[in-house]
This record gives C-alpha cells, sequence and structure tokens, in this order.
C-alpha cells in the first residue's frame, strides 16, 4: 500500500517532475493519503485561495483514496511517538500521526521529508 504523504501531494499539485514521474513508474499502484496530509493539503490551499482552491485540490486528488486516523491508528501513532521519544528523536506531532496511520495500515510513506526515516518500523520510500 503506496501512501502518499504532504510533501509528496504539494509537489504532484505543483508539477514536480519527481512526483509525476513517481506516478508514472507505478501506473497500477491504487496511492492512498493519510488523512491528516489531506487536511495538510487543504489548509495551505485554503489560505491562499478560499473555498475555490480547496475545490481545485480536491478535484486534481480524487485519485487518491484517504486512509483515516481511526482507533487502532491512534494507538499506533502514541506508539511511534513513544519510541521516538526513547530514542531521543522526537518529530512534530502531524509525522507522528501519519507514521502512526500508514504502520498500522501496513504501508509504505512515499514522502520527501527525511523525519520519517527515524521511524522504527515504518517503510519509507523517497521519491526524489
Amino acid at each position: 500500500m503506496k501512501c502518499l504523504e504532504t510533501s509528496f501531494l504539494i509537489d504532484y499539485l505543483d508539477g514536480h517532475e519527481a512526483a509525476g514521474a513517481y506516478l508514472e513508474d507505478h501506473p497500477n499502484t491504487p496511492f492512498f493519503a493519510p488523512a491528516l496530509s489531506l487536511y495538510e493539503v487543504y489548509r495551505g490551499a485554503a489560505r491562499s485561495g478560499g473555498r475555490e482552491a480547496v475545490e481545485r485540490v480536491e478535484d486534481s486528488l480524487d485519485w487518491v483514496e484517504p486512509l483515516g486516523l481511526d482507533r487502532s491508528g491512534a494507538r499506533e501513532a502514541a506508539l511511534v511517538e513513544a519510541e521516538l521519544l526513547d530514542a531521543g528523536s522526537p518529530i512534530n506531532l502531524g509525522d507522528v500521526l501519519i507514521s502512526g496511520v500508514v504502520r498500522d495500515a501496513g504501508g509504505t510513506v512515499v514522502t520527501n521529508d527525511g523525519d520519517f526515516e527515524s521511524v522504527p518500523n515504518l517503510d519509507v520510500e523517497q521519491y526524489r
């Protein structure tokens, strides 16, 4: 399961070559995005262009399946945070939640954010 993180989604929307090439290299792959990553993208759109910008983002990402934060993912995120704190390598709360959701789902986070590399037992794929 490929889970597209915020950095990927923003690069895709901005037309960055690496994001487009990644999708072309995985033509038959279903893609998911943690709901928090979608929120972060919508948030940026709302702040820069209001409702119309959010609707454009929604239309542009209609091929991405949202991956929600449920009880199991929340529990996994708490474990991720504890592991990182014990190791002395904390990351921001948003990335902790994304990591928990993706790790709980058994997915691979597709990102350009190096913080995910420090999360134990999380499959991470850098796309550029």
